[in-house]
Parts: C-alpha cells; sequence; structure tokens
C-alpha cells in the first residue's frame, strides 16, 4: 500500500515549478517513483502531477533536429518510423524498456531523472548530442546532456526548476547510429552493460564520433577515450577494437550482485565492438533504409572470435 501523501494537479507549468520548490515530488508516468514508494523506498509527503502539463508534451521533428517533450513517453519514441531512421539508437533504447504497458506510462523525463546509471535511453540521448531544457521563473536554460547529470541522482536542475524538453539536432545522412543492451534474459531487465554509439562516415573517414556507457559508474557516461581514438580516421575493425579498448579501460563499472566488475568490462569492450561495426553499417545505408533492423553478427575483436560471422554460425 502507497503511504498517505498530499497530492497537487497544477494547471501551469510556473504553478509546478512553485510546488517543486516548496518540496512536492515530481511525478510523470510514475513507473519508479510509485514503485519505490510502495517498497519504502521513497519517502514522498507531497506529489506534483506533471501529466496535465501541454508545454511538457509533444515531439516536433524539423529540419533542425527533433524537440521532445519531457513527457514523452518511450512508446511514443518507438512507434514513430520517422523518429527511428534518424536516431536509430534512440528507438532501439526506448522500445527495450520494460514491457510495452511500462513503456507506454514511462516518461523520457522520468528516465533522465530517476538518475539510473542503466537508464536505456539516456545512453542514446547522449551519443544524438541532446540537450536538456529547463524551465523555471527565470525562463529556460539549455544544458548539453552530459552536463547536465553532476553525479549520482545528482543534477543541473535548480529547486525551482523542470525539466521541460529535450532536444536532438538532426542527424546527416551520412550518420548511422546504434545501442546494444546486455542482459540476463531476453526482456524486462535492467543492462548489464549498455552501449551507444554514433557516427558520420565521409568517403570512409569517421566524424563527430559519439559512444556512451550505461552501466559503467555513477552515471551514464560518454566515453571520450574511444571517441578520440576512432575521430578523423579511417574505419578498419583494428580500429575499432582499439577503441573498444579504450572504452573498457575508461570505464568503472562496479561489482554487485548481479555481475562483477570484471565481467562488465569484458562487457564494454565486445558490445563497444558490436555497437560501433553496426553503426558504421547504418551510416552507410540510404535515408530510406536507415530504419531498418541490421542483424546482428560477431565482429573481429570480440571474444573468441577471429573475424565477422552470424551470430548463429
Amino acid at each position: 500500500m502507497l503511504p498517505r501523501f498530499e497530492y497537487y494537479a497544477p494547471q501551469d507549468v510556473l504553478e509546478a515549478c512553485a510546488r517543486k520548490a516548496a518540496g512536492a515530488k515530481p511525478v510523470a508516468g510514475g513507473t519508479d517513483v510509485f514503485v519505490n514508494m510502495h517498497a519504502g523506498k521513497e519517502h514522498a509527503g507531497k506529489i506534483v502531477d506533471l501529466k496535465g502539463l501541454e508545454a511538457l508534451r509533444g515531439q516536433q521533428l524539423t529540419a533542425q533536429g527533433l524537440d521532445l517533450g519531457a513527457l514523452t513517453t518511450h512508446r511514443d519514441i518507438e512507434v514513430r518510423e520517422d523518429i527511428r531512421g534518424p536516431y536509430y539508437a534512440l528507438f532501439q533504447g526506448c522500445s527495450q524498456v520494460g514491457s510495452v504497458q511500462i513503456r507506454c506510462r514511462a516518461t523520457l523525463g522520468g528516465n533522465i531523472l530517476n538518475g539510473a546509471p542503466s537508464a536505456d535511453s539516456v545512453g542514446p540521448l547522449l551519443v544524438h548530442g541532446a540537450q536538456a531544457v529547463t524551465i523555471g521563473p527565470a525562463g529556460e536554460r539549455r544544458i548539453p546532456l552530459e552536463k547536465f547529470y553532476k553525479g549520482f541522482k545528482q543534477f543541473d536542475l535548480l529547486p525551482e526548476e523542470l525539466l521541460a524538453r529535450i532536444f536532438l539536432p538532426l542527424p546527416p545522412d551520412c550518420a548511422g547510429s546504434a545501442y546494444f543492451k546486455y542482459t540476463r534474459r531476453g526482456a524486462m531487465d535492467l543492462a548489464l552493460m549498455g552501449v551507444s554509439a554514433y557516427v558520420e562516415v565521409r568517403e570512409g573517414i569517421l566524424e563527430h564520433v559519439r559512444v556512451a556507457l550505461t552501466t559503467a559508474g555513477p552515471t551514464p557516461m560518454r566515453s571520450y577515450a574511444a571517441e578520440e581514438v576512432l575521430e578523423g580516421q579511417a574505419v578498419s575493425d583494428a580500429l575499432l577494437t582499439r577503441a573498444a579498448e579504450a572504452a573498457a579501460a575508461e570505464g568503472k563499472p562496479r561489482s554487485s550482485w548481479r555481475s562483477s566488475a570484471e565481467f562488465r568490462t569484458r562487457l564494454i569492450h565486445d558490445v563497444t565492438v558490436q555497437v560501433l561495426h553496426e553503426a558504421v553499417r547504418r551510416a552507410g545505408l540510404p535515408p530510406e533504409r536507415k530504419a531498418k533492423a541490421i542483424p546482428q553478427r560477431l565482429y573481429p575483436g570480440q571474444i573468441g572470435k577471429e573475424g565477422p560471422r552470424d551470430a548463429n554460425g
């Protein structure tokens, strides 16, 4: 049973900001907050419900990029094929959150502000250059998502501010992205390790590369070391393997009852090889094919493999 709490349903954003500043806990989908309250892990005497705020809703894809309201659900992203093509890693991440029922309620804003290092949508948002747009009495602020995280469950968000929107620039036709989530079972499981990659490939040269790791530290993180290995270099199997080695050396996973740090470090390496190859392959597809799945394969550099082959042998 949920503990007793005061419930507020504000009519506008500034009222919601004032309630938050006064100590109320913001709730959108509630898929984490209410579960944690029921389990006694979260103690919120006041709840401010954001679902009725139109300023936090909507998805708009323009020539400049993708503007997402913080109340956008994972299912909203999963079913939009016009979003899937240019932002394939985001589609992959959002479509693997919980069950369909959870994805119909859980929001991108909530996934970001829950602060879990394993958040499936955050790695893809990082590699697509997302900006967090906050709103409060003083107006809006735009913050690169990698700088929005200040530590474990700590954010560049003032007490009187809300996360209003997330903006992702539009990738060029030569871009590709990928996300891979390693789990112990096939569905409804947290990532033991997640890796996202975004690349632009022009005449065989890698540009504007971004790699992100989840469950590799206290927050989702960019792997700047892997990006440095790749930026401006010609695509090759050996190069992608060196980048994976750099990512594994940069990650700082911890041991838990779910997995050892050593196993997670090996996962960073092999999963990074996987997503880099898939991102490069997608970058080479024409725009009308970028929304199609690429069959998974095993690649050079992955454990026990000497060359690319189908995953089923």
